[in-house]
Order: C-alpha cells, then structure tokens, then sequence
C-alpha cells in the first residue's frame, strides 16, 4: 500500500505539482524553498557526489504523494535530505511507513545509522522526526554560523535497529 522508487521522468508532473504545494510552507517555517524533486542535485549542493544522492517517489495505494531525497552519506549512514508529503495524504501513517522501509532497506545493506537537519521552527517537523527515532542531537547551527535556513538548525541522528 505504501512503497517508494527512485523517481523518474513520468514522476515529473506529479512531483513539480507537489512541490509547489510545499513551498509556502518551507518558507514560513525555513526561509527557504523546499529541495526541489527530479533536479540535477549538485546545481544546489555541489559537494554530493551525484552517485550516492537519489529522489525517490512515494506512493500510497499507487498514487505518487510526495519524495524524500537521500545521501548515502558513508558505508554506514544515510542522510535524509528532504522529505514531502502532500497535504492530502498527511495524517495516514505515510511517512512513518516510509522511514521504516528505508530504516529496513538500509540495515539489510549493512547501514547502522540515519541523519538529518531539521529548522528549530518547524515544530511539525521535530516533532514527527523524534517520533520515528531520531534521539540524538549531533550540532544546533544558527544562521549567522551558515545554517541553510533563516532559523536554528539542528542535526538529528538515530541508530537504525
């Protein structure tokens, strides 16, 4: 009922609709726009090798309801880059089913850990991540110090069981 793919161009309609749904919302709470779906990564973030980084579609009951960007950070740890749900579909259970399908997919290839960054203001946000287990703050980053955000940005970290 719930999976993800690594998105593609037949994803594109979807995903660009979806994304302009996000924006308001990142800048309200982030000063910033949402990292954008299907886009060529290292036109924004140089410094990612473009081979460890995928966008992926999430689907629920195979309708595409939002995408989560992930770095494979090291032989170890995956990073969450970005992470959208539609309006429509928040409140279901979707992204917790998605996190825990990656969690499994990454332990099955020998991944220990998962990070983030989530903005200090966007409570829905550091609500739902230390939900699903992220329990260790790793660096608090304001932005006169080059968060990527107009507000406190906090690097969270989970041990994936």
């Amino acid at each position: 009922m719930i999976r993800y793919e690594l998105s593609n161009e037949q994803d594109k309609l979807d995903l660009n609709a979806l994304f302009e749904e996000a924006k308001p919302y990142f800048n309200e709470v982030e000063g910033r726009d949402p990292l954008p779906p299907l886009i060529d990564i290292n036109k924004i973030i140089p410094e990612i090798p473009k081979d460890k980084c995928h966008c992926l579609s999430i689907f629920y009951k195979d309708k595409l309801v939002g995408w989560i960007w992930i770095f494979d950070e090291s032989d170890d740890c995956y990073y969450i880059l970005h992470m959208y749900i539609g309006l429509e579909y928040r409140q279901k259970g979707i992204a917790k089913k998605v996190i825990e399908l990656l969690d499994e997919d990454y332990r099955n290839r020998g991944f220990s850990r998962s990070e983030l960054l989530v903005s200090g203001s966007n409570y829905q946000g550091l609500k739902f991540w230390t939900g699903v287990g992220y329990d260790k703050i790793t660096f608090i980053e304001a932005p006169e110090e080059g968060a990527v955000t107009s507000s406190v940005e906090l690097g969270l970290s989970k041990k994936l069981r």
